[in-house]
C-alpha cells in the first residue's frame, strides 16, 4: 500500500528491499523498493556527502564521526547549517524518493535510493571518505543502541550504517561488500530486520536468482529484467 506525498510516492507497507551484485549488474527488489519509507540515520549518508563537498575541515571531521556512531547531535548540527544537504544530494545522484522535508530525522528515501547513493560512491572512489566511515562503525551508537543487526550478518560485508526510530518500531539499515551493496527497511525490531535479510538473501535464494539471471542474459531468454520481486508483504 502506498500513498503520494508532495509528489513522492510513501511506502506503508512492512518491508522493503534492494540487493545488488555489482559484477554483474544482477540486481533484487521488493516490488516496493523505490517508494519513499522514513530514512531514519540513514539520511545522515546524504547529509555527510554534503557536508564533505561544502563543510569545513572541522565540519567534515564530523560528518565522518556521524557515520561511525550515528550522532544525532552532529546531524542536527549540521543540518542547521546545511538545510539543503539532504536535498541538493537527492538531485545530485538523482535520488528521486529522497526528500529531507523540515527537518532531517523526517526525511524519506528508499532502500533503491541508498543502494544506488552508495553504488555512485564506490564507482567514484572505493575508498571514498563515507565508505571507510562505514567499515569503521562503533559497536555502540552515540544514543546506546547496538549496531549490529539487519544487512550487516551478511558475509563478506565490508561497511555499513544503521537506522532505528525513536520508538525502536522501525529499523533499516545499508551495508556493502566488495562485489554487492545491500539495504532494507522494516516496520519492526532490529531481530525482525535481520530476519527479513537473512530469509530474502539466503545462500538458495541468491543461488535461484543467478540462475534466473544467467538464463534471463542468454540469447532468446526473454526480455532483460533489471529487477526480480522477491518479497511480498
Amino acid at each position: 500500500m502506498a500513498h503520494q506525498q508532495d509528489g513522492i510516492v510513501i511506502d506503508q507497507s512492512k518491508s522493503q528491499l534492494t540487493y545488488i551484485r555489482l559484477s554483474d549488474g544482477m540486481h533484487l527488489g521488493s516490488a516496493n523498493e523505490r517508494f519513499a519509507r522514513p530514512a531514519l540515520s540513514l539520511s545522515k549518508l546524504y547529509i555527510a556527502d554534503y557536508v564533505i563537498d561544502e563543510g569545513t575541515g572541522s565540519e567534515k571531521y564530523d560528518a565522518l564521526q556521524m557515520i561511525s556512531n550515528s550522532d544525532d547531535g552532529i546531524a542536527e548540527e549540521l543540518f542547521a547549517i546545511y538545510p539543503e544537504s539532504i536535498d541538493e544530494v537527492a538531485k545530485k545522484y538523482g535520488l528521486y524518493s529522497t526528500d529531507a522535508g523540515e527537518y532531517w530525522g523526517r526525511s524519506v528515501t528508499s532502500t533503491y535510493d541508498v543502494v544506488k547513493f552508495i553504488q555512485a560512491l564506490k564507482d567514484a572512489d572505493p575508498l571514498h571518505p563515507i565508505l571507510v566511515a562505514m567499515s569503521q562503525p562503533d559497536e555502540i551508537a552515540a544514543d546506546g543502541y547496538e549496531q549490529d543487526f539487519g544487512t550487516a550478518v551478511l558475509k563478506n560485508v565490508i561497511g555499513a550504517k544503521w537506522g532505528w526510530s525513536n520508538d525502536r518500531d522501525i529499523h533499516a539499515s545499508v551495508s556493502f561488500g566488495d562485489n554487492f551493496i545491500v539495504a532494507a527497511s522494516v516496520t519492526g525490531s532490529a531481530r525482525d530486520l535481520t530476519k527479513l535479510v537473512r530469509t530474502q538473501l539466503s545462500g538458495q535464494k541468491l543461488k535461484e536468482a543467478t540462475t534466473w539471471f544467467l538464463e534471463s542474459q542468454k540469447p532468446g531468454g526473454g526480455r532483460k529484467k533489471v529487477s526480480e520481486t522477491i518479497i511480498t508483504d
